[in-house]
């Protein structure tokens, strides 16, 4: 059901940097990919007066605005235009994208030195979701989706924003967070994230101890655009709720009696920043992303497999074909880990496992979909939407895996322990196997998978086949193996990955 969040920030444009005069012209100040800005709220930052947004509604799944000048310097990659929400069912996702007078993401604050004090900018899109949608629960608030930055610390400790196999060094890149936000006195425009009063209450990719999750979605900057990539299953697979969009300054405060992060001022609202627009077309979704397990022997015969590159979205966009109902096979289970099976489609490819963590590992890097009702290898997300993160092994999802040859599996090949080998932070367990946490699908005979652009940032072209395989976990090591005991089809018919793809 729908919640209403209007007269929430329609309180805070007294606080906004908000116009009353047309605007002459605005040009930005930005000079590179990105610059910094003085989060000093006054005149004498050397920001151009820039303008606030006041928005107008119309029946398509977006609204325009017009323009006006304000007395408050704000830079004009803050400065919405324009806010559009959609269902793409080629994603199976929702795509949140705004337009701003100057380039969007150009901009980043100026670092405080600490985190105490640290300023905060952000593109917001305040939502009518609940908060159980997004995973956090015992909550009552307004969830917004926020693409932020902020340099003086890493709040994504799970991803590599900016590409150099460190996840520690890139908050000043902007990234997003869902957040649960409260009116809050202590904050200046009194709205502060809530404070979370333990970890339980928490989807398992939040990085502290408030209402705010790291969920690792796509963001793509693209001029005076920027859009926010959200799988559906991401929002509970939700079909009618309103977004909104503004921006705002926010700012860590470490002290006792001030929220851990305050909305400090809005810069630019549309629609007063209430979430007024449903996303176009996500009435057509489907409720499901997977369909119900059933008997169907032709599920595993592989016809057809494709890859696009999606530049709007940048993303790979990967698929598999099969004789019949794809994605409908959940191997019986075994009752323990060792021994456990596992039923996968999987893509070997080209790309070196070190760019997706597995630095100096040798192998085929896969990206493999799988089944195995006696485990769950994905602690981080909930691919059965119930509201749990150990218990839906059984449901399809993604991994990265590297495929060494081993002869002590029946097919001549295995997912091996790690050892030394630094694995990625999503990796679930001390093997070459990671949890990305990519979202997967199925409609009729074809599964799709999506892989950021950002994860794979020094490829440019890679090769892929298409397969079935049946696999098995061997625990009776110090780490598990898991070996592959048949391959039920390939596509190319001698794994020679004939296929290419590029964002070229």
């Amino acid at each position: 059901m729908k919640t209403s969040t209007s007269s929430l920030f329609a309180g805070l444009l007294v606080l906004c940097a908000c116009p009353s005069e047309p605007a002459e012209s605005v040009e930005s100040t930005t000079t590179g990919p990105q610059t910094t800005a003085s989060t000093d709220p006054s005149p004498s930052t050397g920001l151009d007066p820039a303008s606030s947004t006041t928005g107008v509604g119309d029946s398509s799944g977006s609204f325009e605005s017009s323009t006006s000048t304000g007395v408050t310097p704000i830079d004009p990659a803050f400065d919405l235009l324009t806010f559009d929400a959609r269902y793409d069912p080629e994603l199976d996702a929702l795509i949140f994208e705004v337009e701003t007078v100057g380039n969007a993401g150009s901009v980043a604050p100026e670092a405080a030195g600490s985190v105490d004090g640290a300023p905060v900018l952000g593109y917001v899109f305040p939502t009518t979701l609940p908060p159980d949608a997004v995973g956090f629960s015992d909550v009552e608030g307004d969830v917004v989706l926020a693409v932020t930055s902020h340099p003086d610390f890493d709040d994504t400790p799970l991803w590599d924003e900016d590409g150099n196999r460190a996840y520690d060094d890139d908050g000043v890149v902007y990234h997003a967070h869902w957040a649960v936000l409260v009116p809050d006195d202590r904050a200046p425009a009194g709205l502060a994230v809530a404070q979370a009063p333990n970890p339980e209450v928490l989807p398992p990719t939040a990085p502290m101890p408030m209402y705010l999750d790291s969920p690792g979605f796509t963001v793509v900057e693209d001029g005076t655009s920027l859009r926010v990539v959200v799988p559906l299953d991401r929002v509970g697979r939700a079909l009618d709720f309103d977004v909104g969009a503004l921006t705002a300054l926010m700012r860590v405060q470490v002290i006792d009696d001030a929220p851990l992060l305050g909305v400090e001022s809005i810069l630019s609202a549309l629609e007063e920043g209430a979430p007024t627009v449903s996303p176009a077309g996500l009435g057509e979704a489907p409720e499901r992303a997977w369909p119900d397990a059933a008997e169907n022997p032709d599920t595993l015969d592989v016809t057809a497999t494709g890859a696009t590159y999606r530049s709007d979205v940048a993303t790979f966009v990967m698929t598999i074909d099969a004789a019949s109902a794809i994605a409908t096979s959940i191997p019986d289970p075994a009752g323990a880990l060792d021994g456990a099976p596992v039923l996968g489609y999987v893509f070997p490819t080209t790309i070196d496992p070190s760019e997706v963590g597995f630095v100096d590992a040798s192998g085929i890097l896969a990206l493999a979909v799988t089944s195995h009702p006696d485990f769950d290898d994905t602690p981080l997300w909930d691919e059965s939407l119930n509201g749990e993160y150990g218990d839906d092994g059984g449901v399809y999802h993604v991994h990265w895996a590297v495929l060494v040859d081993d002869a002590d599996s029946a097919a001549g090949l295995s997912v091996p322990p790690a050892g030394d080998i630094p694995r990625p932070p999503t990796s679930p367990m001390p093997m070459l196997l990671d949890s990305p946490g990519f979202h997967a699908f199925a409609r009729g005979e074809q599964l799709t998978v999506l892989v950021p652009g950002w994860h794979l940032p020094s490829t440019n072209t890679f090769n892929f086949d298409a397969l079935t395989a049946s696999m098995r976990v061997d625990a009776s090591g110090a780490a598990p193996t898991l070996r592959v005991e048949q391959v039920h089809d390939i596509l190319s018919g001698d794994l020679s990955l004939p296929n290419t793809v590029s964002p070229d």
